[in-house]
């Protein structure tokens, strides 16, 4: 079993999703505290404001404290694509199709990296803002899976990378 999972989540970032959560939890409060039934439009406008309020809180929250994991299991031919927030897990199993190659595609601010497998289908692993660790998680995939690394950052000059100088680089 091959698992890819990015490292912890920063401080700033699990505080950020503390303080979003916090606002949600409170704003729940809040409502109940001013709970009336009432078709008195302030007070419906008023809490549709509130719902919107704990709505765009907890989904904030639940970005910032998210850890994304990748299971592959290359006996039973499957992967596992699964998100979790504290405790709570969400992903399946799927089919795992022949891979042929990963790739990491963007230019300037954005790179991703994907699996490629059949004829130009591909799964979308992750999207990394830092070109360095979008080419080091995808030479730990390529690695571990055993498949080639397509470079295909720079317009009609894509190449596939040399594994040995990559492993050398980046188990140093």
């Amino acid at each position: 079993m091959v698992i890819i999972s990015p490292k912890n989540k920063s401080i700033i970032s699990l505080l950020f999703a503390a303080m979003f959560y916090a606002v949600a939890f409170f704003s729940v409060g809040l409502s109940f505290y001013y709970d009336q039934f009432t078709l008195e439009e302030s007070l419906i406008t008023g809490r549709a404001i509130l719902f919107g309020l704990i709505a765009f809180s907890l989904a904030v929250g639940i970005r910032f404290s998210q850890k994304r994991t990748l299971f592959f299991d290359l006996e039973e031919e499957r992967y596992k694509n699964q998100i979790s927030v504290g405790p709570f897990k969400k992903g399946k199993w799927q089919y795992l199709p022949s891979l042929k190659y990963i790739s990491v595609m963007g230019a300037e601010y954005s790179f991703s990296v994907n699996l490629w497998y059949g004829r130009n289908q591909h799964i979308n692993l992750f999207i990394f803002w830092s070109r360095k660790k979008a080419f080091k998680t995808a030479f730990k995939i390529a690695d571990q899976l055993n498949i080639k690394l397509l470079d295909t950052t720079r317009k009609n000059n894509y190449r596939y990378l040399n594994m040995e100088e990559l492993r050398k680089k980046y188990k140093a």
